[in-house]
């Protein structure tokens, strides 16, 4: 039998993985050999591709494995489609031989910089993978500027190799695999057959021991059981004593993975055009985006003289390309400053969603943290959003829950922060630019709602 070698080896260890992809939608695969990164990556299209559709991406530049399995001439990669806008489903290419997996080449210019890599279109794509259900799998090299930025916006990494190198902190990382060995080791040397026969025997009478001195343990313990049974059931807690007893118990909600705010899985009839891995089949569309309506000038920072002082930092939570698909749980709702933004990007509209605003990047770690660990948020990542719709201020903090209850009730999402001198700030929206805020800003005008913009200062309650 020929001996594997070791990108062979290492495709199959990405088949043999590909499993806890199961429950992803986007995941970054990276080592310093690029060679074993494409290998595992193909590995693992291959396997999730038996079950859902998949998109390889090139990050690492012409990579001859992903080269040598494209079908077609066309020279359009990556670097065409976040450079120059070629669509998606222009670049997106099947795999040769493989039902079910798409590849999408680095392209006619070099992707390893930080205007790809750093792109926060990644973000975007990541969760239109997750509205399908399909995987996006982003080969990539770690050492390229802009790579925590990409595992960032992705939301998970693969690493790939023996060789160690600096993962971004914050970012889960996906059973890093112990290096495969091409050569199957050598077998064990039997024992004679003498010997063998000899252990057996004195293997079954040690067993025959042990269970005997067993059952005279459980037989005693089950006579004084009985009569202590009543006050050892109370002492155990809940789940194990309902599972003893078999009765249902109410579920534990601290144990439940609160997902990301889903995104909407309505189609547009001008996303079928845009972004597609597989054509007209309607269920494999990317979304589109709605088309951005035009929006009145930049708006003018009423408090300049206070950007130093604002509470800037947020955790992004999650992204939707519809209000409705964004709009957070009441569980996301009950945090601090939460914020539902629509953010215009080139000739595409989102709605994002971020949590809590903090005057430092450290406690909106430390937020973050906090979040991950009440499992209300994955991986998540930390924004800069200074800018926000001031909508009241000088309000007394007694009456804060009344005001935001009104303000709902005309479908407005406010937040308020508490200030230095121990009044509250109703706020809306959280904006990297005074020109994001246009279009809320625009919205609320229609309904009559006058707004400041305002680089928002305060603290959360």
């Amino acid at each position: 039998m020929t001996p594997l070698s070791l990108t062979e080896s290492w495709e199959m260890e990405g088949r043999r993985l590909a499993p806890l992809l199961d429950g992803m939608c986007a995941v970054v695969i990276a080592a310093t050999d690029a060679a074993l990164a494409t290998s595992m990556a193909l590995g693992v299209a291959r396997a999730q591709g038996q079950r859902r559709r998949v998109a390889v991406a090139d990050l690492i530049g012409e990579a001859p494995a992903i080269e040598a399995l494209l079908t077609g001439d066309d020279p359009h990669g990556i670097s065409d489609s976040f450079l120059y806008g070629v669509s998606l489903n222009k670049i997106a290419r099947p795999m040769a031989g493989v039902d079910n997996v798409f590849l999408m080449p680095s392209g006619t210019e070099a992707v390893a910089h930080a205007e790809v890599y750093a792109n926060e279109r990644w973000r975007r794509l990541a969760a239109g993978f997750h509205q399908v259900g399909a995987l996006l799998v982003v080969v990539a090299n770690p050492a390229a500027p802009g790579f925590g930025d990409l595992c960032a916006y992705v939301g998970a990494l693969m690493p790939v190799g023996d060789t160690v190198f600096p993962t971004p902190p914050g970012v889960p990382l996906i059973a890093p695999p112990a290096p495969p060995t091409p050569e199957p080791p050598a077998p064990t040397p039997r024992p004679n057959a003498a010997r063998a026969r000899a252990a057996a025997v004195e293997d079954q009478s040690s067993r025959r021991r042990r269970l005997i001195a067993m059952m005279s343990v459980l037989g005693a313990v089950a006579v004084a059981g009985g009569a202590f049974w009543p006050q050892l059931m109370a002492r155990l807690p809940e789940p194990v004593a309902a599972l003893l007893t078999g009765k249902p118990r109410a579920p534990d909600s601290t144990a439940i993975v609160v997902p990301p705010t889903p995104m909407d899985t309505s189609v547009r009839s001008d996303s079928a055009t845009r972004d597609s891995l597989l054509g007209d089949s309607t269920d494999a569309i990317i979304p589109g985006l709605d088309s951005v309506p035009p929006a009145s000038a930049s708006l003018a920072v009423e408090n300049a003289a206070d950007s130093a002082a604002a509470s800037r930092y947020a955790v992004y939570f999650a992204t939707a390309n519809t209000r409705a698909g964004a709009m957070p749980d009441a569980r996301v709702r009950a945090l601090d400053a939460v914020a539902l933004s629509p953010v215009a990007e080139g000739n595409e509209q989102w709605f994002r969603v971020t949590v809590g605003a903090s005057a430092t990047r450290a406690q909106a770690e430390s937020l973050l943290t906090k979040l991950r660990s009440q499992k209300i948020v994955g991986s998540g990542s930390i924004v800069s959003v200074p800018y926000a719709l001031r909508l009241a201020r000088n309000v007394t903090p007694t009456v804060i829950p009344t005001r935001l209850a009104e303000l709902a009730t005309r479908g407005i999402i406010a937040y308020a922060l508490l200030q230095p001198d121990g009044s509250a700030t109703v706020y809306t929206g959280a904006f990297e630019s005074p020109v994001q805020a246009t279009l809320l800003a625009d919205s609320l005008r229609a309904l009559r709602v006058e707004t400041v913009l305002v680089y928002r200062t305060g603290r959360a309650f």
